[in-house]
Parts: C-alpha cells; structure tokens; sequence
C-alpha cells in the first residue's frame, strides 16, 4: 500500500476523516480519495484491496463509494474487516456491483464471485435483517444495510417500455425485492445492484 497523493497523508495526520473510492481507476468520485491497484493517473492510493489497508488508522474513514469492484476481490471477507476497522462508525458505503443474473457477470474472467440481494447481510446483525435470516458469524464486522436496489439495461424498445415500470414496482420495498428475486430474474436478468450500508461498531460502556 502507497499514498501517491500527499494530501492523505497530511489529512490523516490532521486528524481529517477522509472518503474513498476502492477501485477508481480511471473513473473519479467527486470529494473522494481514489485507490486502485494499478498506480494509473489520477489514483491517490496504490493498494491491493485483498491485502490489509495498512496505512489507515482505525476510524479514519467517513465514506465508501465502490462502483463494481467487489466481484473482483478474492478475500472479500478480508476487505469488509479491513473497511470496517478504518471506517468510523457511521460511515456510509455505497455499493454497486453486477447481480448474479446478469450475462455481464459470466463473461468477465476477472470476476471471482457473484452477488445476491442477501450478501450483504451476511455481515449484518440478526435484528438488522430483513426477510429470511443468514448466518452472520462467519465475520464479526457488522454493517446494516439502509438501502438496495435493482437497476436493469435498456437497450431496446421492450427495454425502454419495462425498465421505469420495474424500478416504480421493485424497488419499492426488499419484500419487492426479495420476490423478484427468487422468481423472475432468470426471465428477465437484473443488471447491476446498488447498496448503501452503514458501519456498526460497539458503543463504548458509560
């Protein structure tokens, strides 16, 4: 891990929490620090997200924004502990990655996992989880899901008369969701998904 731009470090040291985008590469966020493994233009940190983020001091992290990056992470359980020590409690991810429905999912070689509407909650506390309960003890970094939704292509005119019907009726509510889900996206695959989480660490006693 390297800071290429000086200006975390110095936030860091200033005791600034700072925002990042895991696997910018060419692709900035507005107001975040970008982190690629590739050491590309533009990048501030050079990192390999499935080693531990080592230069980052526990709680020094106020936001997340990563745009399909997580299907390429081979230790993702790694990554969620590692974001979860960094980030402050509180701190906001926003998610999105391709569903496992998507034909884009298969044809990429580079990824190495796929995403269901219920993968987050496998970090999520029993009490935060909507629908059917999933283990949550295979990791002890708890996040709570605020936000999910199913975004689909438009590439023709079935597309453009379905698409805004889907995203008035699905994304309506994670029972929507969930129904979807289980019944219809072999019909009628879901293209990418978006999630907002929020970081949930022990409060201290007293």
């Amino acid at each position: 891990m390297q800071f290429r731009n000086p200006a975390v470090a110095a936030a860091l040291s200033e005791g600034q929490p700072i925002a990042l985008n895991l696997g910018a590469g060419r692709l900035p966020e507005p107001g975040t620090f970008a982190v690629d493994w590739a050491d590309l233009p533009g990048v501030d940190i050079v990192a390999d997200l499935n080693q531990p983020l080592a230069l980052l001091p526990d709680d020094s992290v106020s936001r997340v924004y990563t745009s399909h990056t997580l299907e390429h992470i081979r230790d993702l359980l790694g990554l969620m502990r590692e974001l979860h020590r960094v980030c402050r409690d509180g701190a906001t991810l926003d998610v999105r990655l391709p569903h496992f429905s998507s034909p884009h999912f298969y044809s990429d070689p580079t990824h190495v996992r796929a995403f269901g509407l219920y993968s987050f909650h496998y970090f999520s506390a029993p009490e935060d989880q909507p629908g059917r309960k999933v283990p949550e003890y295979y990791s002890d970094a708890r996040f709570r899901v605020e936000a999910a939704s199913f975004h689909w292509e438009r590439h023709g005119l079935l597309d453009r008369l379905l698409v805004p019907l889907l995203r008035k009726r699905v994304n309506r509510s994670f029972e929507a969701l969930e129904r979807y889900e289980r019944r219809w996206v072999w019909i009628y695959p879901v293209a990418e998904m978006r999630f907002r989480l929020t970081v949930r660490k022990p409060r201290a006693a007293g």
